[in-house]
């Protein structure tokens, strides 16, 4: 590779170097990069928050020891810049070795390197950390099964938590191994995951390691050794081509213009999927980290990152609780996040190809759901959508965004069944509770039709939770038609939030 570049503003230095392709790696500026070692980039989702390895500085937590290893933190300003970086006190450095696993796509869980109990280092392993209104949860070690009894002891391990919280990927050698090789665990229930399942692409006569799952959760970049790089170790991609862990592309080289004759690994790329972050060597032997911009062939799959805040509908007041996003129609739990304590922000990741409910979740409210179809989603989008919490208290009336019915008809679709599943729930737990189902239309139609339209869905709602138990006389049902607007008619948005289904709380 060519220099061709080298730009200083003060403090804020960046160093580009373009490839034979004509492609530039840019090397973040002094604020990230120093005289020590920069190693294992994760960038957060939306692009915000850098955090990495420095290795051996005299700010680490068992520094004068050699090699020591801590994680530091950058975030981006308003301009685009990355402010210095700091130092991460505990819990995050406590040991020689401490390194940041993943995070969740929201931020306010973090996994780091080492099991611990009771906030205190056992053994080999993950951890998981909480944010809280007094600050973050001392670790907590994750259970994953028989872990433990499949390393190498000499294995050199590289890890990665997907920021839906329910993937964790390894790349270790195993007990009867001379390589690395990558694993997927899954989530199978509080801390715990299941045992380490060894992915099908990987080779027996080249070591894997330092894997990365993008936002989109099927494509996966990953270094190696293996036959056809350019050096010691290079980037490599390939995809899940279905659902399960068992089928995926083959492993596709990810190029000259990212990879050097040296060693490259440490991938990480946010959720827009356009820039990759990654560790490079320069001249002298010193890892840095640099970006570099990506053709789209060799892009992760488009997303929605979704961003807003988390309120009581009655009071305004922000809360902190957890949000469940599910597969419609299956009503499939697909990933989870929490809402910040103090302001109620959250952020959710959500997959192109795929139609989502998603809602928050606290005992003595109601979740109002909301909707994202993604099945023609073809470049990634940010939107902001704020989440309401209804108290369960007579007189408090209930939107269903996730209700589906058939063009013109009561009949609903089976993307409905998971939202009235919830109404189900919420009845079952609140034994005395009554409510009244309201249909509503936009003006469309006479207003005849329009009240027998709603009526007879208002209906079918009745009708669906009577089936699943609930008494038919705690339950009334009418069609209001055109009669309550919430918007004007006069657009396709205002007559989208016009057509609905609601309930009211008649009695508690």
């Amino acid at each position: 590779m060519k220099r061709i570049a080298v730009l200083a503003c003060l403090f804020f230095i960046a160093v580009a170097f373009r490839t034979d392709q004509g492609i530039e790696k840019i090397f973040l500026s002094d604020a990230v990069n120093t005289s020590y070692k920069e190693l294992a980039p994760r960038i957060s989702p939306d692009g915000k928050k850098l955090f990495f390895i420095r290795e051996a500085h005299p700010e680490n937590s068992s520094y004068p020891e050699p090699e020591s290893q801590d994680i530091w933190m950058a975030k981006r300003d308003d301009s685009g810049n990355w402010t210095t970086a700091r130092h991460l006190n505990k819990p995050f450095n406590q040991n020689k070795y401490n390194s940041i696993v993943g995070f969740s796509a929201d931020g306010n869980t973090r996994y780091i390197k080492g099991y611990y109990v009771k906030g205190e280092y056992e053994k080999d392993g993950f951890s998981v950390c909480r944010l809280t209104a007094k600050g973050w949860s001392a670790p907590e070690g994750i259970r994953v099964k028989n872990y433990s009894n499949m390393l190498h002891e000499k294995t050199y391990v590289s890890n990665y938590m997907h920021s839906d919280n329910n993937i964790l990927l390894m790349s270790f050698m195993g007990k009867k191994k001379s390589n690395n090789d990558i694993y997927v665990s899954l989530r199978n229930g509080e801390n715990s995951f299941t045992e380490p399942e060894k992915l099908p692409f990987c080779s027996d006569a080249s070591s894997e390691g330092s894997p990365f799952l993008a936002s989109d959760g099927v494509t996966l970049y990953f270094s190696s050794d293996r036959a056809g790089g350019y050096g010691d170790a290079d980037i490599w991609m390939v995809r899940r081509t279905d659902d399960t862990w068992k089928n995926w592309t083959v492993p596709v080289n990810m190029g000259s213009e990212i990879n050097s004759n040296d060693w490259d690994a440490y991938y990480s790329i946010p959720a827009s999927g356009e820039l990759a972050y990654m560790v490079s060597w320069r001249d002298g032997g010193m890892s840095d980290i640099a970006t570099i911009k990506l053709k789209p062939e060799v892009q992760p799959k488009p997303v929605v990152l979704i961003t807003g805040k988390v309120i009581n509908k009655k009071t305004g007041v922000p809360i902190g609780t957890e949000i469940l996003c599910q597969l419609l129609p299956e009503g499939t739990k697909v990933s989870s996040a929490n809402s910040n304590e103090e302001t109620g922000e959250y952020q959710i990741i959500l997959p192109f190809g795929k139609q989502y409910g998603f809602n928050a979740t606290a005992a003595g409210y109601y979740p109002v759901s909301e909707n994202m179809d993604l099945t023609n989603l073809k470049v990634y989008q940010e939107i902001k959508k704020d989440l309401y919490l209804v108290p369960v208290e007579e007189g408090q009336v209930v939107r269903l965004n996730n209700i589906f019915f058939e063009f013109g008809k009561a009949e609903l679709k089976a993307e409905s069944f998971p939202e009235l599943d919830r109404v189900v729930e919420l009845m079952q737990k609140n034994t005395t509770m009554r409510i009244e189902i309201g249909g509503h239309t936009d003006h469309v139609g006479t207003d005849e039709a329009n009240a027998k339209l709603s009526d007879e869905r208002a209906n079918a709602v009745r009708t669906y939770l009577i089936s699943k138990g609930i008494a038919g006389e705690r339950i009334t049902a009418k069609g209001y038609g055109e009669s309550k607007p919430l918007a004007t008619n006069d657009t396709e948005e205002g007559k989208a939030i016009n057509r609905r289904v609601e309930f009211l709380i008649v009695g508690k």
